[in-house]
């Protein structure tokens, strides 16, 4: 009798079971949509920005200031001009620009004229002065009845995709407290690349944003970007210019008439003094050692 009362009792119980089992799998399949093996969609909390070491004044020994140039182009870059439209990206990935962009217009954060971070720029007005005049040809009758060809200009308007470059100001130094040569982001601006008819095309800087901004901080942090090595392992736009997972050269540095490279060097030879800039900055850190 005690038998065939446990089988009823575990009989009723497997049944309980999977039901309960077949009621929770309808449920997720009808209320998920899955683009994956595995639920990639629950809620993330917000991410914050990487906090650096606190840094005194009388600690630092040794200064410089450094500008860089990030060319997109260039296939280390590329994450920063990909996707080109947002709108269009599964992952819900941005580009640099656009996610700069949005935060503009919706009044998250602020830009500057110039790298001093002194004066706000009106954002609206700096777009509306953006952009390029095309020669079109159409045609049109006379009033003989003959159709002859016309040139007409037609004004474009910038186009995200002609932000090509990204200029960075930034100071690299030597900590006697931790013994380290280390840098620090002090800003960043986008140039326009402005095409012509002829077929070449000019360069315009845009804005520059105050990069130790903590609204500027906290949208880089939130703002994921491709990560060639791992889909999984999502990096942030904060993490690339933490890391210095980006490549550049040195246009500018602090020097007694306040010259870019270009201004005296062209070609190779300023390629080769932007090397030397770069050797001279590695240098530091080794020179503090004696061995």
């Amino acid at each position: 009798m005690k038998k065939t009362s446990l089988l009823v009792l575990s009989a009723f119980m497997l049944f309980v079971s999977s039901n309960l089992f077949a009621q929770v799998v309808e449920e997720k399949e009808d209320n998920t949509i899955f683009n994956s093996f595995y639920d990639d969609h629950k809620q993330e909390k917000a991410r914050k920005p990487f906090v650096y070491p606190y840094v005194r004044k009388a600690d630092v020994v040794w200064r410089q200031r450094v500008w860089r140039l990030i060319d997109f182009r260039e296939k280390m870059n590329q994450p920063f001009y990909y996707p080109i439209d947002p709108d269009e990206d599964a992952q819900g990935r941005m580009n640099l620009f656009s996610v700069i962009d949005r935060a503009l217009k919706d009044g998250t954060i602020v830009c500057y004229e110039d790298d001093e971070f002194k004066t706000e720029a009106d954002y609206q007005k700096i777009l509306s002065g953006l952009g390029h005049y095309e020669r079109m040809e159409s045609e049109v009758q006379d009033p003989d009845g003959e159709i002859i060809m016309v040139e007409d200009s037609t004004f474009v308007a910038m186009n995200p995709m002609d932000i090509k470059s990204l200029r960075i100001k930034e100071d690299w130094y030597v900590d006697k407290q931790r013994s380290v040569r280390d840098v620090r982001i002090l800003g960043f601006c986008f140039v326009y690349t402005r095409p012509s008819d002829d077929g070449s095309s000019s360069t315009t800087p845009l804005f520059w944003i105050r990069y130790n901004d903590p609204a500027v901080r906290n949208l880089l942090a939130n703002a994921d970007m491709y990560n060639p090595k791992n889909d999984v392992q999502q990096i942030s736009y904060d993490d690339v210019f933490v890391k210095r997972l980006f490549t550049s050269y040195v246009t500018r540095t602090t020097n007694t008439q306040n010259r870019s490279i270009s201004q005296y060097l062209t070609g190779l030879d300023a390629l080769f003094q932007s090397d030397e800039i770069e050797e001279e900055i590695f240098n530091r850190e080794q020179d503090m050692w004696e061995y």
